[in-house]
């Protein structure tokens, strides 16, 4: 571990996360919430009298909902003995009325009806009140626990009232001051990564933003992104009929007719599209500048060591073949010393051998099959890589399903352990997820240790921030003020800079989606009977349509001592001015966004 400016360099990731980071942020974490609870003066032990109670009526309301059932279940068991008793006497009747006296019959048919009419009087007069009387007490704990959790409610709103937005970023750069997050993706940060580092400048129809969280270490911009991207798949659909014919046969000197039937099944493949998230990260740096290659997880960390032996003996083998043709077909592919990282890592198709071996050290092979093997510390083997000259993308599977943008009421709560655990929980998980999406870059030492050369910022641009933002907002909003009134599935939102002042960015968002019909191809096919079926398969078509709307997006700065209300109460003042219904406002983190109407 060496020193940097603001902290320390991050050359062996898993070991340092385990043995410094994973405590370090936990009591970050632990300080933070203990510190907000002091802020917000709740009286813990208060609260927690009350939760007590609360708990002591669910545990009276749970055994009275237990002893409902018991009762629902002995009222249903004997509704159906009843029947039967019922069904027996009226059965029993029906024989006498068949065959005549019978003795048995003629004594079973009282006892029968004596009984139901017992088990009648029995539900009647003994489970029914006791059943309403069971309820009637749950209906009195029901409120008891309704007014208890109204007053934790109340103890806890001093607390509620203090979380904010982004406060995982915040103690994750606090534990790991080398990765700075920016408050937002503006701009001058996009610019910066276009121009300088020659990020693809893209109007792609086929992603939109749903998350953006932009940074730089040692002065290297990235930005961790999760889009929604739209892919143009097929759908197979099917449909039969059933066919009859008859034959006739000899059958022991006569002729027989035999029944034959066939389900004749046809299908189609037509257009479907697919939609899918993807999350990622970019990352760009100067080092190694012309380098381009890609590699795939390879899944390491779920084989023993015997096991990837086998395949680094089995691969080396190919790779080893491969680099003798390439000295042939004018490539220079050589294989590296490092048997085991040129099989795992496997970036086989990388442009220039010099500039890899730049970038991989032996220092860096060791922390990333570290990092590719490891079991139990963090996810192992679970991302792909592909760097394009200056720009490092890295697609981790662990960012999968993970809710980055929660909103303050995610902590909220009428338990003070209860918030204090969950908001633990939450920021430890997501401090390991995104330290671990950046764990295969801070593995490459040349990576930290290469600054940026100067770069020359323009005066103006046409928006304050970037359309990664504005397309996070949009998606963040009711889907429905955007999306064609026909459309049926989901809707890729791109947005376009209209007009920008006064940290106001007015954009153009439409959205692309899909509206159906239904279909019908007839297939013929030929059948048993010697005969061609035509057999019907509906289908659906997906017809592209689309909708463009303007939505004004204002960034909010604000005062340290302000709350998330407090800021929401005071951009909605301004908007007053504008006629803006409170209705229409959406707030997500430092941006205030509303649809525009047309006048």
């Amino acid at each position: 571990m060496s020193d940097t400016q603001d902290g320390m360099y991050i050359d062996e990731p898993l070991d340092q996360y385990q043995k410094v980071y994973k405590d370090l942020h936990k009591e970050n974490a632990t300080k933070y919430i203990d510190a907000l609870i002091e802020k917000s003066q709740v009286d813990v032990n208060q609260n927690r009298e009350t939760v007590k109670k609360i708990r002591k009526q669910e545990a009276e309301r749970d055994l009275l909902v237990k002893h409902i059932k018991k009762q629902n279940g002995l009222k249903g068991f004997l509704i159906f003995l009843t029947v039967l008793l019922f069904a027996g006497a009226i059965f029993s009747g029906f024989q006498l009325y068949q065959l005549g006296y019978n003795v048995l019959y003629v004594a079973l048919i009282p006892v029968l009806l004596v009984v139901a009419i017992l088990f009648i009087f029995l539900i009647r007069k003994k489970i029914n009140p006791k059943i309403k009387e069971l309820k009637g007490l749950k209906a009195v704990v029901d409120d008891k626990i309704k007014v208890l959790y109204q007053e934790a409610y109340a103890q806890m709103k001093p607390l509620n009232d203090l979380f904010e937005y982004g406060i995982a970023k915040k103690l994750f750069q606090e534990t790991i001051p080398l990765i700075k997050m920016d408050k937002m993706f503006d701009s001058r940060r996009y610019d910066y990564m276009v121009n300088k580092f020659g990020l693809a400048d893209i109007y792609d129809k086929d992603r939109s933003t749903l998350f953006v969280q932009s940074g730089e270490i040692n002065g290297n911009p990235f930005f961790i992104c999760e889009d929604l991207v739209h892919v143009l798949g097929t759908e197979t659909y099917s449909g039969s009929i059933t066919i009859h014919w008859t034959t006739t046969s000899t059958v022991n000197g006569k002729r027989v007719t035999n029944h034959h039937s066939q389900v004749l099944t046809a299908t189609v493949t037509k257009p479907c599209p697919r939609y899918y998230e993807q999350p990622y990260l970019v990352y760009a740096n100067d080092a190694a500048p012309d380098l381009i290659f890609s590699r795939q997880d390879s899944d390491a960390e779920h084989m023993s060591e015997k096991q990837i032996e086998k395949q680094v003996n089995k691969d080396i083998k190919k790779l080893s073949k491969k680099a003798e043709k390439s000295v042939t077909q004018g490539s220079n592919y050589t294989v590296l010393a490092n048997s085991e990282f040129e099989v795992l890592f496997g970036a086989t198709n990388r442009n220039h051998e010099v500039q890899f071996r730049l970038l991989f050290t032996p220092l860096a092979q060791r922390e990333l099959l570290e990092i590719m093997k490891d079991k139990e510390i963090g996810y192992g083997d679970d991302f792909d890589f592909v760097k394009h000259k200056k720009i490092n993308r890295v697609y981790p599977e662990h960012l999968h399903q993970f809710e980055f943008d929660v909103m303050p009421p995610y902590y909220w709560g009428y338990d003070i352990d209860a918030i204090k655990e969950k908001f633990i929980a939450y920021t430890t998980d997501y401090f390991k997820r995104i330290y671990f999406t950046f764990a295969p870059v801070l593995a490459i030492p040349l990576y930290q240790h290469t600054l940026p050369q100067e770069y020359i910022y323009k005066d103006l641009y046409e928006s304050y921030v970037s359309f990664y933002e504005h397309e996070r907002v949009v998606n963040h909003m009711n889907e429905h003020e955007f999306k064609h009134p026909l459309s049926t599935t989901r809707n890729i939102l791109k947005t376009k800079v209209v007009e920008s002042k006064a940290q106001a960015d007015v954009v153009k968002v439409v959205a692309y989606g899909y509206r159906t019909e239904q279909r019908t191809d007839y297939i013929n096919k030929m059948g048993g009977d010697g005969r061609m079926h035509t057999i019907p398969v509906h289908w659906t078509e997906y017809i592209p349509v689309e909708q463009a709307s303007k939505v004004e997006v204002n960034v909010v700065e604000t005062e340290q001592t302000e709350t998330h209300q407090d800021r929401f109460r005071k951009l909605f003042e301004d908007l007053k001015n504008k006629e803006v219904n409170e209705k229409d406002v959406f707030m997500l983190s430092s941006f205030v966004a509303h649809v525009l109407k047309d006048k």
